[in-house]
């Protein structure tokens, strides 16, 4: 399936665990439900594809293009995502825990309740995203960018990096746990 057009296919519940689907196109395509853990999907265009509830653990996106994904729910724990884009997708409820994803792009990206915990996410871009309950613990987020995100009880407790990052524009809500020594303005008072 590598470097195949797969371009508003139909994939529902398919297993596609350690498929190589390298290069390959599908501009809104359907993987809702999807295994593909492990699956090499490096360089693909997947813009505006959904994967709800799919599970995409230790998956190869590298360098892959998600933009106006739909992805609630999904499970991409261990991914691999440096380079990857996000940019106006939808997140709400994924497991992202331990994924190393440097220089990813989540801009504009809807991130309710989504997990980061222990993620490497060093030079990732978060700019103008939406953010509540997001779960950043103890990640790496050095030289990662925040700008004109408003994080509402979001958790960074124990975040690496946090000093290196760029919250131009940010504010935060009460229920948002920043590392000792970092703090924010309230987004009530502005």
């Amino acid at each position: 399936m590598a470097g195949w057009n797969l371009s508003r296919a139909n994939y529902p519940g398919a297993n596609l665990s350690a498929a190589n689907l390298r290069s390959t196109l599908a501009h809104d395509a359907n993987f809702d439900g999807v295994n593909a853990s492990g699956a090499d999907m490096r360089l693909g265009d997947f813009t505006g594809a959904s994967f709800a509830d799919a599970n995409l653990s230790g998956a190869r996106l590298q360098k892959a293009k998600l933009n106006g994904a739909k992805m609630p729910a999904a499970t991409l724990t261990g991914a691999h995502l440096n380079g990857a884009t996000f940019i106006g997708s939808t997140l709400n409820d994924a497991k992202l825990q331990a994924v190393t994803a440097p220089a990813a792009d989540f801009s504009g990206a809807v991130l309710i309740g989504t997990n980061f915990q222990a993620a490497t996410l060093t030079g990732a871009v978060f700019d103008n995203a939406i953010m509540t309950n997001a779960d950043f613990s103890v990640a790496d987020l050095s030289g990662a960018s925040f700008r004109d995100v408003r994080l509402s009880s979001v958790n960074m407790a124990g975040a690496i990096g946090i000093e290196t990052v760029a919250f131009d524009g940010a504010c935060m809500t009460s229920g948002t746990i920043l590392p000792q020594g970092i703090s924010l303005e309230n987004c009530f008072s502005q």
